[in-house]
């Protein structure tokens, strides 16, 4: 029999999940489920209210549509709306929840949810295409993207087009980071082949902050509810083998983008030691700055901190936007050694112009990620053979201060003599005569693995 549920939503309903159970017969091959609500905007200005909704079966989650016009899913054994998980489903109880991630001023909304179900199954999808090519193998240096959102959430691309754009791009490896949902990642690890490292994953996107969570096929529980904690929730997955990544910690938050800003007191970093630094176009992303010194802020505070990079993927970028990307050092152009060297800090982010760089301390050499000895000092940075903006500026930095900078030059080869202290560290950055950066280093640390947290 079908279900109708109504209510009404007010400012105090926001950050929280409103859920409403239904009971669900043997027999049942699809359910189909309808929300709406009104007003969709509070009567001025250009942002709506924001409301999504989580199902829920007697097995777990069936998956989370964020931020998308169409909250009315069709789950069957075999197909599901996008967003969501297809299977069978199990007689019992099931539960819809509202998402309250933005209700604006003056008032409230009314909502809508009609729950309906019948016997026939709908028919699996067709097989997707398969890419023919073969990526690039073997120990090196590894170029892709950590953030990025197809239509299962709310961006503009299909799972077809998201893995084009990731190729046409060149890159080596590409992560999917659905917010709160897994549904797209089959469609695109079978779309992909040998042709590209697909990284799975998704964006915990919750009230209080987002986070990535790198490697994971598994839906993740992005709601901390009460007696849970973010710092518990990143233990887990990284216990688990995963990454858990702080994105864009800086971002302008409520009400232009609820939720974005990273708000948890217990990870300041807590036990995460990967944060987001640079999202988006760097220029046309205010939050960047912003990123880029809590990085160093955390590193002067002793926390091993690896900085990543997401072009946040949502549509193909225009023309004039220039996001960065991910270079990671690897043993292999596979999901288990990426992870390993995005683990180890072994990476550096760049929108287009490549380097490598080491230390010398006590006669020992590191790059990107690594602990030398404190004392006397040889930093080396020498700059690819791609052609690069002829203003950018290649500066040193220790303890987050600039010791050195030399004009960029295709080839150049640059070293310094410095005395580095336990607890010290050096990066190094490219950056434009108008100070936009073009590529930041993860750090070197000194001290030895005991100097730091």
């Amino acid at each position: 029999m079908p279900q109708t549920f109504t209510g009404h939503l007010g400012l105090d309903h926001m950050g929280t999940h409103v859920p409403h159970a239904f009971t669900v017969p043997e027999g049942v091959g699809t359910l189909r489920i309808r929300f709406t609500h009104d007003p969709a905007h509070p009567g001025s200005g250009d942002i709506p209210h924001q409301l999504s909704i989580s199902v829920y079966g007697p097995n777990g989650a069936r998956g989370t549509r964020h931020n998308n016009a169409d909250q009315s899913p069709v789950i069957s054994t075999h197909h599901a709306s996008p967003g969501y998980l297809p299977g069978p489903i199990e007689a019992g109880d099931w539960r819809v929840e509202i998402d309250v991630h933005r209700i604006l001023p003056p008032g409230g909304v009314s909502y809508r949810i009609e729950v309906d179900w019948d016997a026939d199954e709908l028919p699996a999808p067709d097989a997707p295409p398969v890419q023919t090519a073969t990526r690039n193998r073997g120990e090196g240096w590894y170029k892709g993207d950590l953030h990025g959102h197809t239509l299962h959430s709310d961006g503009a691309l299909t799972v077809a087009e998201y893995l084009d754009y990731a190729l046409e791009r060149g890159f080596d490896f590409v992560a999917l980071t659905d917010h709160n949902t897994t549904s797209a990642l089959p469609e695109l690890m079978a779309r992909a082949g040998e042709a590209i490292t697909i990284l799975p994953g998704e964006e915990l996107t919750t009230y209080n902050g987002h986070a990535l969570v790198l490697g994971t096929t598994a839906w993740v529980d992005w709601a901390i509810r009460d007696g849970q904690t973010m710092a518990g929730r990143a233990r887990e997955v990284t216990e688990d083998g995963k990454v858990f990544v702080i994105a864009h910690p800086k971002s302008e938050g409520h009400p232009f983008c609820t939720g974005c800003r990273w708000a948890f007191a217990d990870l300041l970093p807590g036990p995460a030691r990967h944060v987001e630094v640079w999202n988006g176009p760097w220029t046309s992303c205010p939050q960047n700055p912003g990123g880029v010194a809590l990085f160093y802020r955390w590193l002067n505070e002793g926390y091993r901190m690896i900085a990543t990079c997401g072009t946040d993927t949502h549509r193909r970028a225009k023309p004039d936007q220039r996001h960065g990307f991910n270079v990671i050092r690897a043993a292999d152009n596979t999901l288990p050694a990426l992870l390993d060297g995005l683990r180890a800090g072994e990476s550096y982010i760049t929108s287009g112009p490549l380097l490598y760089a080491q230390a010398i301390s006590a006669g020992e050499s590191a790059t990107f990620g690594d602990c030398l000895p404190a004392g006397e000092v040889t930093a080396t940075c020498v700059l690819g053979d791609e052609d690069m903006p002829g203003d950018l500026t290649l500066t040193l930095i220790h303890n987050g201060k600039v010791i050195a900078r030399t004009p960029c030059a295709t080839g150049l080869e640059h070293s310094a003599v410095l005395t580095a202290g336990s607890g010290d560290w050096i990066t190094w950055e490219l950056r434009d005569s108008d100070g936009a950066l073009h590529t930041i280093t993860n750090a070197i640390l000194f001290g030895g693995e005991e100097a730091w947290i």
